[in-house]
């Protein structure tokens, strides 16, 4: 064999054969076997309530929400695909079952589809010991296209694990 075939073989064995992060299956059924900062890792199924932080009426919705390994997570929700792009954030772990998260996504005017600006959407997070459920102080901000500030929100939700059963 060449010795080009060889370092080619080589490197490629190298490549294929280094560290992984992936979750096991193992972990993803059992979020208890998780790290503490890693237990809040996977799908959930979040019940939002959420209006004006100066009062006024109140506007309920559900929405997905998965924490990745490494501390990214994504979003959706049941509102028109055609307003809102999904979700896209960090978290993090701040000790004793509590996180905080931002997330961002984009926001398009009904009709047009013109682009609306940002949602801004930070989130104080308790989860339960056993990791199946978790309660959320949400506080949120509009902005603009250019950035300045149209409206807060402020509101509360409750996650719930989604299980492969």
């Amino acid at each position: 064999m060449k010795l080009q075939h060889k370092i080619a073989l080589a490197t490629l064995f190298a490549l294929c054969a280094g560290p992984t992060i992936a979750a096991s299956s193992d972990d993803i059924a059992a979020p208890q076997a998780l790290s503490p900062a890693n237990r809040i890792v996977g799908m959930w199924t979040v019940a939002v309530t959420i209006g004006p932080c100066q009062g006024g009426p109140q506007n309920t919705f559900t929405a997905f929400n998965s924490f990745h390994l490494g501390g990214t997570m994504s979003d959706t929700n049941d509102h028109a695909a055609t307003i809102r792009s999904p979700g896209q954030g960090i978290w993090q772990y701040s000790g004793y079952g509590r996180y905080r998260s931002r997330m961002q996504f984009f926001r398009f005017l009904p009709g047009s589809g013109a682009y609306d600006g940002i949602q801004d959407v930070r989130n104080t997070i308790q989860l339960n010991a056993q990791a199946r459920q978790y309660t959320t102080t949400v506080y949120a901000r509009m902005l603009n296209a250019d950035g300045s500030l149209r409206a807060e929100f402020c509101g509360s939700a409750i996650g719930n694990r989604v299980d492969i059963d």
